[in-house]
């Protein structure tokens, strides 16, 4: 079968034919050609591929990517097998597949200028998109390159994420494609950082099997309504040592019949794959390929233990609804790295997730999301104390509609004063625009104004700026700006807020302060734009500061999703101190699920409901109703469940 089209590649299944011969198949033929493949004489003026083959047994499924095709071209492929001797099979059947069209990439902005003063910081970054409406795929290196910045350039690859699609249900899910990284990637706020065996840097592929001296996973129990092998958890599996993950020391995992790991028990199904870092279940993950999988009908874990590793081997595994075949193994080692090893991977690739997420998805590492990457014979590392090497060069693949932001961050500390440059050099796959290039220059400045502090605090509904100088020369003031900051793609744009009139040339410490009166909640980052009597301008330092506004009135809001299936969540508000119940009914006024019944604080809250009632038993589709009371407060709200 010829499945999983880019604009320049197509990814070919088969199984294996029986084979008696001493050594087994050794190899595969693989043709293809733009013309019909009908006969011997097509399959021989064909193009040809060796595919290394092995003593498998008849039915083993095989995958192989084929690359370097043109674009919207209509490809046949045939295949037979080979023996040590040179004899071959038959001719497989013939399958037809169309590549996907050429992407158009767009680079923003087309160049990148800094204008700093020595100890302040600044980050910026270059969008990479791929621009078109039509199914493509955008493969791109970027190389930072004629580099006059001494040391290292601090640079980092952060997807960005479209707004959240319909989640699907099982047997409709939603077809989204993403992106992904090849060769390393990194760091996350924590500082994990990865590496790929593609990157010359990067770890061995070593396969260790363990499917006949390891031990099998056993009791798996459901997460929902369907088979546990299906929609299940298994676990916790002891890991045998202390394994730091994002700090917190963890000594048993779960394991995901979707082909991840937690340290968190999971109670809700995850058919649905998302993005990394993503708020919400499951979190605390470790992800070598989340997708919607399914051991029901066939396939195996296993896990073994040593003094310093734990192994966890998933076997034959199948997609949903059993379909190929999927065998990788997660590898916990004692000085808390993490390894991926992808043994036989034939199945569908481009519709999981790979990477890591902290304890509440705030924080996170993704590699790839519903984006080709997978291959057999690939590890992966991540380390949150990486020994390898910056990287100088980036690569990786975005599917249309998606975009990646380089960010780039501008550390002036011990630099001498004058101008700074390289060039970021952008090759990709696009026909027209095979390589684009972006300037980036930085300007270091002598320090105008001497800041010696500049702090934010909240202050009720506000946030409360202030600041210090010790001197002043020809400050004509301050420009406050503000940007909101989403750790799981990339921050909002800085703007302008208000303006705080300086004190000129002054050899005396003056004090400033400024009220944010709008503000909105969640992380929101401030710094200031010191601007000269002659128009010439500096930034502060970044900082960062939670904001938290507590609610004015009660508030019930409407549930989401709405239909759902199986779980919703409800948002309420509590401007004081209040019992608060919320309850489920049904369409007949009966008390289905007491979600709340408690003394709740005053702030901002949110509650899901399984569909499930007060004895865990599955909800009937249909309406319901739920109401809160708090105080004097009562409010209602219908919700549709559809199964």
């Amino acid at each position: 079968a010829a499945v999983d089209p880019t604009s320049n590649s197509v990814t070919l299944n088969w199984t294996s034919p029986y084979d008696s011969s001493f050594g087994g198949i050794v190899s595969y033929d693989l043709r293809y050609s733009t013309d019909p493949i009908l006969t011997e004489e097509d399959y021989g003026n064909a193009n040809s591929i060796l595919v290394p083959g092995g003593p498998d047994s008849a039915g083993v499924a095989k995958s192989y990517s084929l690359h370097n095709l043109g674009f919207s071209t209509q490809y046949y492929f045939a295949i037979k097998a080979s023996d040590i001797w040179g004899n071959k099979s038959v001719m497989s059947n013939v399958p037809v597949e169309t590549t996907w069209q050429a992407p158009e990439i767009s680079v923003a902005p087309d160049s990148m200028h800094c204008l700093l003063t020595v100890g302040t910081t600044s980050s910026d970054s270059i969008m990479i998109s791929n621009i078109t409406s039509a199914n493509s795929t955008l493969d791109y290196t970027v190389e930072l390159a004629n580099n006059t910045f001494p040391g290292d350039v601090v640079a980092k690859f952060i997807p960005v994420r479209n707004d959240l699609v319909n989640q699907g249900t099982k047997n409709n899910p939603p077809e989204t494609r993403g992106s992904s990284l090849r060769g390393s990637g990194g760091p996350d706020l924590f500082g994990y950082e990865w590496i790929d065996s593609n990157d010359p840097q990067g770890p061995t592929y070593q396969w260790n099997d363990i499917s006949s001296t390891g031990t099998e996973v056993t009791g798996w129990t459901s997460t929902g309504t369907f088979d546990p092998l299906d929609e299940g958890v298994a676990g916790p599996i002891p890991i045998g040592f202390n394994f730091k993950f994002y700090g917190e020391p963890q000594t048993g995992v779960y394991v995901s019949s979707n082909g991840f790991l937690s340290f968190d028990n999971i109670t809700e199904d995850t058919y649905t794959n998302d993005g990394i870092p993503t708020p919400g279940m499951p979190d605390n993950i470790i992800s070598p390929f989340w997708d919607d999988l399914d051991g029901s009908g066939q396939g195996t874990v296993y896990y073994q233990q040593t003094a310093n590793q734990l192994i966890i081997q998933y076997t034959n595994w199948q997609r949903y609804p059993s379909t190929g075949s999927l065998t990788f193994q997660i590898v916990l080692q004692s000085n808390n790295k993490i390894y991926f090893y992808y043994n036989n991977m034939a199945a569908t690739l481009n519709s999981a997730t790979v990477g890591i997420e902290n304890m509440d998805g705030s924080d996170g590492l993704e590699v790839a999301y519903n984006s080709a990457y997978v291959e057999d014979g690939l590890a992966v590392m991540f380390s949150a104390e990486p020994e390898w090497l910056v990287a100088n060069n980036f690569s990786g693949t975005i599917y249309n509609g998606n975009s990646y932001a380089l960010v780039l961050d501008f550390i002036t500390e011990g630099l001498e004063l004058g101008n700074y440059s390289m060039d970021v050099v952008v090759t990709s796959n696009d026909p027209q625009n095979p390589q684009l290039v972006v300037p980036v220059t930085m300007q270091l400045n002598q320090v105008p104004v001497e800041l010696i502090s500049f702090t934010a605090e909240n202050n009720q509904d506000a946030v409360i700026l202030r600041w210090n100088t010790a001197t002043e020369k020809n400050n004509m003031g301050f420009e406050i700006e503000r940007k909101a900051v989403n750790h799981a793609a990339v921050s909002g744009t800085w703007k302008k807020i208000g303006f705080v009139q300086g004190s000129g040339t002054t050899t005396e410490p003056k004090i400033y302060s400024f009220r944010d009166d709008n503000a909105e909640d969640g992380s929101v980052s401030y710094r200031l734009k010191q601007i000269d009597l002659d128009g010439t301008i500096s930034y502060s330092k970044q900082i960062e500061i939670e904001v938290n506004n507590l609610p004015k009135e009660f508030a019930l809001a409407q549930n989401y999703p709405n239909p759902f299936n199986p779980s919703t969540a409800i948002k309420y508000d509590v401007p004081v101190q209040s019992l608060v119940t919320l309850n489920i009914y049904d369409a007949l006024g009966r008390l289905v699920r007491s979600l709340v019944s408690e003394l709740k604080e005053p702030g901002k809250y949110t509650v899901t409901w399984n569909g499930r009632n007060n004895y865990n038993q599955p909800a009937a589709s249909g309406f319901y109703i739920y109401r809160i009371k708090a105080g004097n407060f009562s409010a209602v709200k219908k919700m549709l469940m559809l199964k």
